[in-house]
């Protein structure tokens, strides 16, 4: 696991978000990635220790899509993001969060994760 990279206080930037999109396409091969978030709409409002359930969600994205990115990450600052290859398997079946974090591990070798307090995005990997 490392730290890709730090966004001060939770903000993305447009500049750091570039940034992120260029780590993107070297890890991934891709200028694009998939990425999945897990949030309720109902529980919003709630402190993150009292959501007690949350559905997945996932979207291709490519820089043209930064503002999404930016108010996403604005939006669930609380909540993880996983950036995954752009051919990922959404048949999966998880219980929650870090089930997935794993399983996406295990099977891809490699992703790249927004951290609950948005201040940093990790780049977690297996080495061989």
């Amino acid at each position: 696991m490392d730290i890709l990279m730090n966004f001060p206080f939770g903000e993305p930037k447009r500049e750091l978000l570039r940034s992120l999109f260029d780590h993107i396409t070297r890890i991934f091969g891709s200028e694009g990635c998939t990425i999945l978030w897990w949030y309720d709409p109902f529980y919003s409002g709630l402190p993150y220790n009292m959501k007690n359930t949350s559905k997945p969600h996932t979207r291709l994205i490519s820089k043209n899509d930064m503002k999404f990115l930016q108010k996403l990450w604005e939006g669930i600052a609380g909540d993880y993001i996983l950036f995954l290859p752009k051919d990922i398997d959404m048949k999966v079946e998880v219980e929650g969060e870090e089930e997935a974090i794993g399983l996406y591990l295990a099977k891809y070798a490699h992703l790249l994760l927004k951290t609950p307090d948005a201040n940093e995005v990790l780049y977690l990997h297996i080495e061989e």
